[in-house]
């Protein structure tokens, strides 16, 4: 597990390092930007090459003009330039300086026409708090010039112009190719548009370590591939298939039988021991032939209550929702099953549309008991559920996911480019990175369905259920991706990858 700190958190665990734990504050910038030379080494080569440092008045130009320095002592050809009134530096960017100018190098206050092949983007870091302007805003402009002419642009801790909490650009923001974040990454590295403009993120140890928390936890997290060794479920040995998970799947609807299939294939796929499908009879031959390994519990015309409650008897985790319609029958599946309170469930799709159109649903799911219920909204279904509107979801996401888990009791599990997942009465997110855009495909979200369910079924708790199945959903996404390009991904490649990312 990783942290994605905001700007006030990072600022707290910097000074704590400083003042309490005694690391002087050069000292970390130092390290710094021996991690950003370091990780530029192999971009930069043998061969000397032409460097421009642009960096502003605070402690991340700070940054910026010593990286310059160590790279012009390793033989580049380094220009500096400087934005800002020189006045207000700060004092460890005026040491840098001072430095620069006793070892003979000169500094720009306006930027010359030239070309080059590296920019480092050092001129406002993450304690950005009002739009870009001024001086600022041309450098700005400047250095994405110089990138449209071929320079390697390289942001120091995070691109200037960007969000440290939100991802917001604000005004107008450099486009990196790289960034260096130093100590952990900030949310706004995570979150589009910040993440598009941060380019490949790297996260550099500079001294500043979790001693600085003060048991104080930041308030966000992410996973990477190196976590799932611990992560994924223990495999008893002399389990059988009962013993990792009995799956209730309520999908497909009149001739849709597709999502059966992804999804069911997925929550076998997943480690769960054993699948029943409740469908309609139509469906019955197409998922008999495409996955034998289900049951099937299907109905003529409209489906028999008193053998959906014997199924819930049976069941260890219910998944229901995945076209599965929003006519009558789909309505009496979905109240059926919500009377039942202790399983755990998981909600998706068409289950969702018919809690945003019939209120009494999503009642039964508010009464169900805490943290047994996950939900998994894109963002329309997101908004149908709140009543609001796209542009308050961009502006408001994380506030939006957490009155949805509040207001349902449940765990949000926000489908998006980057899925957010949050529970009620929980003060950190899971903030996913992996994943691309070949995922945005038809039924995708029906496989991370069926993972929540297997993962459910093998005994995780949902919070953690949904954080990991959200993460093994985008890891396989970019596998496939990588595999067979991002514009030809289907859901059924995402399962295969899926098999591959589970052996860890």
């Amino acid at each position: 597990m990783k942290y994605a700190v905001k700007a006030t958190e990072m600022k707290a665990y910097d000074e704590y390092t400083i003042n309490k734990i005694g690391i002087p504050s050069l000292v970390l910038m130092e390290r710094a930007a021996l991690c950003v030379v370091a990780r530029l080494s192999e971009k930069l080569g043998n061969t000397p090459k032409k460097v421009l440092i642009a960096a502003g008045t605070g402690n991340n130009g700070g940054d910026g003009l010593a990286v310059g320095r160590l790279l012009a002592l390793k033989g580049h050809k380094v220009d500096f330039f400087m934005v800002g009134n020189l006045d207000k530096m700060t004092s460890e960017a005026a040491i840098q300086l001072r430095i620069l100018k006793n070892l003979g190098f000169s500094i720009q206050s306006k930027l010359e026409d030239a070309e080059y092949d590296m920019v480092i983007d050092a001129l406002l870091g993450i304690g950005l708090s009002r739009e870009v302007s001024g001086d600022y805003a041309d450098a700005v402009e400047n250095i994405n010039q110089l990138k449209n002419k071929g320079a390697y642009i390289c942001g120091v801790d995070i691109p200037s112009g960007i969000c440290a909490d939100t991802g917001r650009v604000m005004g107008c923001a450099v486009r990196a190719d790289l960034t260096v974040a130093f100590a952990f990454a900030k949310r706004g590295h995570l979150l589009y548009p910040g993440k598009a403009y941060s380019g490949k993120l790297v996260v550099e140890d500079i001294g500043i370590s979790e001693n600085a928390f003060l048991n104080q936890k930041p308030t966000a997290f992410y996973y990477e591939k190196e976590d799932l060794k611990d992560l994924l479920p223990y495999r008893k040995p002399d389990g059988n298939k009962g013993t990792f998970g009995k799956i209730l799947l309520i999908a497909g609807s009149k001739d849709i039988s597709g999502a059966c299939f992804l999804c069911g294939n997925s929550i076998l796929r997943s480690g769960a021991g054993m699948v029943k499908i409740v469908t309609p009879a139509c469906n019955r031959q197409t998922i008999q032939l495409s996955l034998p390994e289900a049951m099937l519990q299907t109905y003529e015309e409209h489906p028999d209550e008193s053998k959906i409650r014997q199924l819930l008897k049976w069941c260890d985790v219910v998944v229901a929702g995945p076209g599965m319609g929003t006519d009558e029958n789909g309505y009496t599946l979905m109240k059926c099953i919500l009377e039942e309170n202790s399983l755990p469930m998981v909600l998706d799709a068409d289950g969702l549309n018919l809690m945003a159109l019939h209120e009494d649903l999503m009642e039964l799911v508010a009464k169900r008991k805490p943290a047994q219920t996950i939900i998994t909204p894109h963002p329309g279904e997101l908004n149908r559920l709140l009543g609001t509107d796209m542009d308050t979801y961009k502006r408001e996401r994380e506030q939006l996911v957490r009155m949805l888990s509040h207001k349902l009791h449940c765990i949000v599990a926000a489908k998006d480019a980057v899925t957010i997942v949050a529970e009620e009465q929980r003060e950190e997110i899971y903030i996913n990175r992996s994943g691309n855009e070949g995922m945005a495909t038809a039924g995708s979200g029906d496989v991370l369905a069926g993972v929540l369910g297997a993962l459910l079924g093998q005994g995780m708790k949902a919070f953690d259920a949904a954080c990991l199945a959200v993460y093994l959903h985008g890891a396989a996404g970019e596998q496939a991706g990588d595999e067979n390009g991002r514009s030809a991904v289907v859901a059924s490649d995402i399962i295969k990858k899926l098999m591959q990312i589970m052996r860890g």
